[in-house]
């Protein structure tokens, strides 16, 4: 017995297969999604970036530029307001070393707000803005907060998803281990690096 289908469920059969087709060729491969998401990897090359700080100029992030915690935050992020102040300890302790630290702030609109937020919170360290998001999508960012410990040499040494937490153990000890050892400070207060 052969079974005619209505106008109905031939449109509804046309609409499934559309469907169907539509979800499979999204998930083939093809030029336009080779850049799929993927995560920076430690010991891989970060890509070279260059934004303008708050000061008026820019700072680079690229091979042959001092060991750089990039970090990544906006000021309506909770996590980020919460962990500042770890970052500034951070600052206050590996800077006279070497420490670089640019925190780039991907809040849109004027510098002011993030201006602001940075007086407040005491940063001592350079801020960027990138309020077009450019630092996230080179760097495959997962959201924000986020921080990268990059190598003299470009390679990127440490990731921390998520805010820095109070006391940064594991941070510390990777900058600690890319500044390389010191010896006491000297009457001046600044470190002296020891002979390898």
């Amino acid at each position: 017995m052969i079974r005619i289908l209505s106008a109905r469920h031939v449109r509804v059969a046309a609409a499934l297969v559309c469907v169907a087709v539509g979800a499979t060729a999204g998930c083939k491969p093809n030029a336009a999604r080779e850049e799929s998401f993927r995560p920076i990897a430690v010991g891989q090359p970060v890509p070279e970036f260059t934004v303008r700080t708050l000061q008026g100029d820019s700072a680079r992030i690229a091979a042959g530029e001092p060991v750089t915690l990039l970090h990544v935050w906006a000021t309506w992020c909770g996590p980020c307001q919460k962990e500042f102040p770890e970052i500034e300890a951070i600052q206050r302790e590996f800077g006279p070393r070497g420490l670089r630290i640019v925190a780039v702030s991907v809040d849109e609109g004027e510098d002011d707000p993030v201006r602001a937020f940075a007086q407040e919170k005491g940063a001592t360290f350079e801020i960027g803005r990138d309020p077009e998001g450019s630092v996230r999508r080179l760097y495959q960012s997962m959201g924000v907060p986020e921080s990268y410990l990059i190598s003299a040499d470009g390679h990127l040494l440490a990731r921390q998803f998520g805010a820095i937490p109070e006391g940064a153990a594991a941070m510390r000890a990777a900058i600690e281990s890319a500044l390389g050892p010191t010896v006491q400070a000297s009457r001046s207060g600044k470190f002296k690096r020891a002979s390898m």
